[in-house]
Parts: structure tokens; C-alpha cells; sequence
């Protein structure tokens, strides 16, 4: 068998086969008869290689040949597939355009100059594999490796290969046929990733992860297997989950399993008390969602150990009411000492009185003194008796606060569960009623109120208390702005901050009031230009008994006047007003730029800072806003009478 070099020999070598295949049946059909043929054929046969002895037969031959060749070239030619043939030695000796066209060459003529394994062959030892295969075997199906293309570029093919021997088995040729698989290689190494990726995510995930049919775990991660101290998957694999779950809990697992998977509604995250192999108990969150794998339903859990956090709660909580119960003795000591001071002191002032007036004409200058100083220390020491009086008084106020918001939510869990018997709602206001005894500045009726108009009224107040400061007032709003509230709560809230604004501006600064609305509700803005709150005492401030002045540069003054404020009394209640009532407040703040820290000292007038030359200097240079958030709707309580 000779060696196939181009297109045309490929054709002729099958018009020659398709002729010997054809007189090969003519030869069977005679022989098939059984009958001498008649003379004219016997003519035909006996001389069947001379055109001259047998023309007919012959044209048919050629016909049919000529047909075959047509048909076959169209097929080479229009394949999808690359078709390609090669002699022993590898160079290309036949390719359709198919073939170029997949290697990015324009036609075929240009890869009969290429060697298969020099030339395509990204990897030699893909092509040594492929020949190894081959001696073994007369074919190979869907070998796949990776190829250059005309620009150096590289892609996955699959390929058939045939291998073509002569008698004594030595290799003539090889045949085959080849596709493009790269886009396909880049989507199986794309999911090949991805699975990798979730399998290390999965397997290196600080959560346990299970996979549940039922309550038959169908899959768990390393982390599941460690947690619950278990030496195998196969020891978790195709069992019952229960045996994760403490008695305690086990009853309220199955069931929130169960619920979710009848499609019911259930918790996303929860919380239970598990077991492991060993009999340790540890506390787990657990956070379930149902899906789907493979066309069958699964619940995909994760499982995260929260023993740590639990025992830390359970320690804050002791430590919390330890706290709480230190702060009651506290409080009932430091008011219990401030009534057993008030007796004393009051007879001690009385008595320097009496002396005063006894004495007076014959008081030395320095006995005077001594005894003016008495007189002045001891008022000071009452006034800290009544000023620890109010502390102790807001503190209640804040408490029984407090215990009326819970009280209300107490009472909604409850409706949620059935409708409460009108006995149980009567005794329910009887302690409400009992603890609104401890909210002194409430009146317990709320009424529609002008917000602008009620403002200025506070602060005309005010500006008559605080005539001796050098202040500038700026007021500015709409009028008709309504809210539904308690007056004595509104005042104490417009009151406490006016005042911590006035305790903050140096004299000849400025306050602005300010009240409007916007779609989100009616706001009331109070803003000083004064000394301002570093960013770390921010935070604090509303918290009560807090001050932002260092302690050793702290002083007691008069209300009103500047640096007077420390307490945060007035901050704290509105805060708890808020909280109360429903209405939102929020702080902004720069500390003064030339006083950045709380031991910087401000002089408390402009005209005296070595700083500002100007007031518009001390205004730029800090100062705080206040805004409280009145909502308005119906469910609120505030109104909006323009509407």
C-alpha cells in the first residue's frame, strides 16, 4: 500500500477501491447464479481491463466512481469536524478547511507544511501518549489535549485517530478526525473551581455544616465532625441528628425540623443545647435554610458553637445584677446619709444665724469672716443635700421610666398570645398607675401644642433669668406646627437644653432655636457657637452624672451660667423622655479648635479668648446642635394641624 500525498489521491485511491468493491459484487452475483455467462459478458470478463472489449460496463464504472469521488469530497469539505491525515512521521499529508480553520490558518494548503507533534503539540508527552495508545490499538476516540493555533495561542481539542498498517504491520499513515473543546474545557475547569471552592470552603469552615433529609444527616463537614467529637463521618453519615441534641432541647428541634419541612413558617436562627459523643454539653446557633440538590429537598444547616458567648453572658448577667444590687445600696446609702446631713446642717445654720444676729455689734473684722465663712460653707453643704435629693429623684424618675416601657411590652408579648381577661388589664394599670407615681414632671395628659409658639415662651422665660450674660438669641420657625404631648415633658425638654446650651456659649456668643418640618417628621434644633464635646465624650454625655470637664478643673457655678453645667441631669431625663414618649433626639458636635482637649480651659467671654479677635472667629471654631424628631402619622401621637 503506498502513502497517500494530496486531496487528489485521496479521491482516486477511493474511485479505485469503489471500482473493485463494484466488479467485486458483479463477480459474486455470476458465481451466485450458478450459470455460464452469455457470451457477450463472458467477453466482458474475460478482458474486463480493456475499455475497448467492455465499453458500458466500463462508463458505469467510471460514473459511479466519479459520483463517489463528488460525494466524498463534499463531505470532507463541509464537515464540521477537522479532518486530517498525517504519515508516519507526523507531517501533515491532508487537511479539509474545517481543520485550518480550527487551528486559525486560512486555508489548507498552509498545515501540509507542519509537523503534528513539533508544530501543534503544546505538551510532547500528550503526543507520545497518543502514539503510545495507538501501538496497542488500531484507533483511539476522544483523546483530548491542547494544541497551538497559528498565533501561538493555545486551546483544548478531541480528537479520533485511526492508525493504517500494511501486512507486516509496519505504520503507513494515520487518520482522524478533531473539534475545538476549549469552550468547553473553560466551563468544566469553571465548575471544576467552583467545586473546589465550596468543597474548601465547606471543609475549612469555622461553622459546622450538615446537609438533612428529615433528620438524617446527609453530609457534615470537618467542622460538624469536631464539634461534636465524633472520630468519623461514617459515624454521622445516614444517622438521625437527635443524637446531637441534648433531652433538653430535642423535642423543640424536631419540631421546628419538621415545620420547616412541611413548608411552615419557623426561625431562620436559633439557639439549642446540644451533646457531643463524649457527653459534653455545648451550647449551638443554628441557622437553616430548606433548598434543593440534585432534584431533591435538603435542609442545609450551620451550626456555630456559642458555649464561650453563653458562659460569658451568664457571667455578665451575675455581674449585672451584683452591679444593680451595689447601685440600689448605693443610692439608698447616699440618700439615706443626705436626710440624716439635712437635721445637722439645718441646726448648724440656724445657730450661726442666731450668733450672727447675738454678736453683731460686737463682731470683730476676723470673727466676721470665720463666721461668714460658716455661714457659706454650710449653705453649700445643703445645697450638695438637695442637689443629691434630685439626683436621687431622677434616678427613680429614669427607673420607673424604664419599668413602664417594659411593662408596655410585657403587655404586647402577652396580647400576642390571647386576648387578656379584663381582670388581669385592670390590675395591669393599677401598677402602671403606682409606678407613674415616680414620674413627677409628667401631668398624665397630653394636648395638641403649638411647637414654635410654646419654644419662644420657654425661652422668653429664660432670657429674663439670664439677663446679666452678654448672649445673642436667634429664633426662627413656622407656627401651626402641632404636636400631641405632655406640656410638663415638652417644657423640661425645651428647658434642659436651652439651658445646657446657654452653660456651654461664652458671653457674646450666640444660640439658635429652631423649629420646622420635613417629610420625616417636626424637629426642634437647638444649637450653640460655644466650646463643643470632644468625639470621646460624646458618647456619654446623655448617660447622666457625666461632665466634660477634667474633675480637678471642675467647679461648682449657678445654673445659667457658663461652665455651670457637669450633672447631665437635664440630658438624661430627656433622654429617657425620648425613650418614653416616642420622640428621637441626636447630638453634632466640634470641639472649639483652640481648646481641643477637656483641660484646655475657655475664659468664658469672647472679648477675653487670646484666640478669636472677632465673635464670628469663636463661632466658626465649634460649637454643639441638639435636634429632637417629633414623628408625625397616626400611630404616633403627633400631629401635624396644617394638614
Amino acid at each position: 500500500m503506498r502513502v497517500i500525498r494530496n486531496e487528489e489521491d485521496i479521491y482516486r485511491k477511493m474511485s479505485y477501491n469503489m471500482g473493485r468493491f463494484l466488479k467485486g459484487n458483479h463477480t459474486m452475483k455470476k458465481n451466485r447464479l450458478g450459470k455460464k455467462p452469455a457470451p457477450e459478458m463472458t467477453e466482458i470478463t474475460q478482458n474486463n481491463n480493456s475499455p475497448q472489449e467492455c465499453p458500458t460496463e466500463l462508463k458505469q464504472l467510471e460514473t459511479a466512481l466519479k459520483e463517489s469521488e463528488t460525494k466524498f469530497r463534499n463531505i470532507v469539505n463541509n464537515a464540521i469536524e477537522g479532518i486530517f491525515q498525517t504519515d508516519r512521521e507526523g507531517r501533515f499529508t491532508h487537511a479539509n478547511p474545517s481543520f485550518a480553520r480550527i487551528h486559525g490558518y486560512d486555508s489548507p494548503a498552509e498545515i501540509r507544511n507542519l509537523i503534528f507533534a513539533k508544530d501543534l503539540f503544546v505538551d510532547l508527552s500528550d503526543h507520545k501518549r497518543l502514539i503510545d495508545l495507538l501501538s496497542t490499538s488500531s484507533s483511539v476516540q476522544n483523546f483530548e489535549a491542547r494544541l497551538r493555533i497559528k498565533t501561538g495561542n493555545i486551546h483544548w481539542v478531541s480528537m479520533n485517530v485511526m492508525v493504517f498498517r500494511d501486512g507486516n504491520g509496519k505504520t503507513l499513515s494515520y487518520e482522524g478526525t478533531m473539534l475545538d473543546i476549549t469552550e468547553r474545557k473553560k466551563v468544566e475547569e469553571a465548575l471544576s473551581e467552583s467545586e473546589e471552592r465550596g468543597r474548601v470552603v465547606l471543609e475549612n469552615s469555622n461553622d459546622g455544616i450538615s446537609m438533612l433529609q428529615s433528620d438524617i444527616c446527609q453530609y457534615a463537614n470537618k467542622q460538624y465532625i469536631k464539634m461534636f467529637e465524633f472520630d468519623s463521618f461514617e459515624e454521622v453519615v445516614g444517622k438521625s441528628i437527635r443524637s446531637t441534641v441534648h433531652p433538653d432541647d430535642v423535642e423543640m428541634v424536631t419540631e421546628i425540623i419538621n415545620r420547616r419541612q412541611r413548608g411552615e413558617p419557623v426561625p431562620s436562627r436559633y439557639e439549642f443545647k446540644g451533646i457531643t459523643k463524649k457527653g459534653n454539653t455545648l451550647y449551638v446557633e443554628v441557622s437553616a435554610a430548606s433548598i434543593t440538590f440534585r432534584g431533591r429537598p435538603f435542609d442545609l444547616i450551620y451550626l456555630r458553637d456559642i458555649t464561650e458567648r453563653k458562659r460569658a453572658e451568664e457571667s455578665l448577667m451575675k455581674s449585672h445584677k451584683e452591679l444593680e444590687q451595689l447601685n440600689k445600696a448605693k443610692t439608698k446609702a447616699v440618700n439615706h446619709i443626705s436626710h440624716e446631713l439635712r437635721t445637722p446642717l439645718s441646726v448648724i445654720q440656724g445657730n450661726i444665724r442666731i450668733l450672727k444676729r447675738k454678736f453683731e455689734d460686737a463682731l470683730t473684722p476676723s470673727l466676721e469672716n470665720i463666721i461668714n465663712a460658716l455661714e457659706r460653707n454650710t449653705e453649700r453643704l445643703i445645697e450638695i443635700s438637695h442637689e443629691t435629693n434630685e439626683i436621687f429623684r431622677v434616678s427613680q424618675e429614669v427607673e420607673a421610666g424604664m419599668v413602664l416601657n417594659d411593662i408596655d411590652r410585657l403587655l404586647e408579648r402577652m396580647e400576642d398570645l390571647s386576648e387578656i381577661p379584663e381582670a388581669i388589664r385592670l390590675h395591669w394599670e393599677a401598677i402602671k398607675k403606682w409606678t407613674n407615681r415616680y414620674l413627677g414632671s409628667s401631668s398624665g395628659l397630653s394636648q395638641s401644642i403649638d411647637l414654635y409658639t410654646f419654644t419662644v415662651s420657654v425661652l422668653e422665660k429664660i432670657k429674663r433669668t439670664v439677663e446679666h450674660r452678654n448672649l445673642q438669641f436667634k429664633v426662627e420657625g413656622d407656627a401651626g406646627l402641632y404636636i400631641f404631648m405632655d406640656p410638663f415633658i415638652l417644657r423640661g425638654v425645651v428647658e434642659g437644653l436651652i439651658k445646657n446650651a446657654v452653660e456651654n456659649t461664652p458671653d457674646g456668643g450666640i444660640i439658635e432655636v429652631m423649629s420646622y418640618q420635613r417629610d420625616t417628621g417636626i424637629f426642634l434644633q437647638i444649637s450653640d457657637r460655644g466650646i463643643g464635646i470632644t468625639e470621646e465624650n460624646q458618647g456619654s454625655l446623655m448617660d447622666g452624672l457625666f461632665h466634660t470637664e477634667e474633675t480637678d478643673y471642675y467647679t461648682t457655678k449657678k445654673p445659667f451660667e457658663f461652665g455651670a453645667g457637669g450633672k447631665g441631669l437635664e440630658l438624661l431625663r430627656i433622654k429617657h423622655y425620648a425613650e418614653r414618649y416616642g420622640f428621637d433626639i441626636s447630638l453634632r458636635s466640634t470641639r472649639c479648635i483652640y481648646i481641643p482637649t477637656d483641660r484646655d480651659v475657655c475664659p468664658g467671654d469672647i472679648a477675653k479668648c487670646s484666640h478669636c479677635k472677632t465673635v464670628d472667629d469663636c463661632i466658626e471654631s465649634g460649637g454643639t446642635t441638639f435636634t429632637v424628631t417629633f414623628p408625625v402619622g397616626n400611630n404616633t401621637g403627633f400631629i401635624d394641624e396644617r394638614k
